[in-house]
């Protein structure tokens, strides 16, 4: 028993110090919140979602102090970057569902071209901090990493659909 008070323990400050680190070197940064998006201001929320998902991240994956050092950092001009190719991708013309029935072949052929051109963009993005983080981790610690992420992403929308159940939006009458 005692040596799981141990572990916690160590888990606890492991936890401790990567958000302080953090709050240093991702939050600090003038007119970025959160993943180093400009303009984040959604009252606190996200920069407590931020909080939850470092904590989340590495308990799961296990960093110790000075692999989160190292980490964070990298990860954070990772999720950036991968937030502008996703708001570039949002802000074309093929983030809008069209019409097909008044569509042309041609039309079909450069929104289905440009769709594969943006994955790519992803697939190469992926695989330089794939590398990257290869670099700073064990490759077992990069495999934990992408767990991580998805169980993160999956808790929050679970907590978002309990939220609406428990809160349903009012209707409006007319």
């Amino acid at each position: 028993m005692k040596t799981n008070h141990v572990r916690t323990s160590a888990l606890s400050k492991l936890i401790t110090f990567t958000i302080l680190f953090l709050s240093f070197t991702a939050f600090a940064q003038p007119g970025k919140t959160g993943h180093g998006y400009p303009g984040n201001q959604a009252g606190g929320k996200h920069e407590k979602i931020e909080a939850q998902r470092i904590a989340f991240i590495t308990q799961k994956v296990e960093l110790t102090p000075d692999e989160a050092k190292v980490f964070w950092p990298v990860y954070n001009e990772y999720e950036t970057k991968r937030h502008d190719l996703k708001k570039n991708f949002n802000n074309s013309d093929n983030s809008h569902k069209p019409d097909y029935s008044k569509m042309t072949e041609k039309e079909a052929s450069q929104i289905l071209d440009n769709q594969i051109t943006e994955a790519q963009k992803y697939m190469d993005l992926r695989k330089e901090y794939v590398a990257k983080f290869r670099s700073i981790l064990p490759a077992v610690k990069v495999l934990k990493l992408q767990d991580a992420e998805r169980d993160f992403q999956k808790m929050l929308i679970d907590k978002l659909r309990e939220h609406r159940e428990q809160h349903p939006p009012v209707q409006k009458s007319k």
